[in-house]
């Protein structure tokens, strides 16, 4: 994994009398999620500062190749072996296998698919998870529609709410699946943005053509049922640890005692 957490493994162990070092990882950029957020919030561990994520991503990268550290990217582990011997494969070598000496995992998390979540999503275009959504406005430059509803209630969904209003999202509607309520601090991130923000809310049903274009939410507390109309839906969907290449590999599972 070449994120915020391999990264900073690969320079702590080069500064630390590690002769070689080597980075493998999936994506074609090194710094994972770091790339997505562009926001503040990043970098205190490292810089005594907060920064942007590509900032962060940036110095940890250019830290690590000044320690000569190495690098595979576009390169997905296919298995690890007791002997500490990695098969992995990428476009331009093919499936290869390296022996090490020591082996960081360090992969991370990776998003919940749709279908995780209790809505009823009919396949209409237009519902994506936050993640994707934040891929492809601050990576690819696209706008995931102009009139957006999200269900969240954490601080990556209301960084993305502010974010589509910025961008050029006409209406936002955020709705507060927290069970206390949102907390201020994610509040206050988009204060000032016209983000209409609705609380005790679930989605019933979803309405549309071959795009998603409304959906029902039912009050908890009221019973009340009110439509809104929507060209895209954004969901978080929670996430869990990325075990790919660690069920694919054979590793002595040994208990201190």
């Amino acid at each position: 994994g070449g994120g915020a957490s391999g990264l900073s493994a690969g320079i702590s162990a080069l500064k630390n009398g590690i002769k070689k070092v080597l980075i493998l990882d999936r994506n074609i950029d090194l710094g994972g999620n770091l790339n997505l957020f562009i926001n503040n919030g990043f970098g205190e561990y490292y810089l005594n500062r907060n920064v942007t994520g590509p900032e962060l991503a940036s110095k940890l990268i250019r830290d690590y190749r000044a320690l000569n550290g190495s690098f595979k990217s576009d390169t997905e582990v296919l298995k690890v072996s007791n002997d500490k011997v990695i098969r992995y494969v990428n476009p331009e070598e093919g499936i290869q296998e390296i022996k090490a000496n020591s082996i960081i995992i360090a992969t991370g998390c990776r998003e919940k698919f749709t279908g995780n979540i209790d809505i009823p999503i009919h396949k209409y275009v237009g519902i994506l998870t936050l993640f994707a959504s934040l891929r492809l406005i601050n990576i690819h430059g696209y706008l995931p529609g102009k009139n957006v509803v999200i269900v969240g209630d954490n601080k990556v969904a209301s960084i993305l709410a502010r974010r589509l209003k910025i961008e050029g999202s006409r209406n936002v509607t955020f709705l507060d699946t927290s069970i206390n309520g949102l907390k201020k601090e994610y509040k206050d991130i988009f204060e000032g943005f016209n983000v209409n923000l609705k609380r005790c809310k679930k989605i019933i049903e979803i309405y549309g053509k071959e795009r998603i274009e409304s959906l029902d939410i039912i009050n908890f507390d009221t019973g009340e049922i009110e439509n809104i109309s929507c060209d895209s839906l954004i969901l978080k969907v929670g996430y869990y640890p990325e075990l790919g290449t660690l069920r694919q590999s054979i590793i002595d599972k040994k208990e201190n005692g």
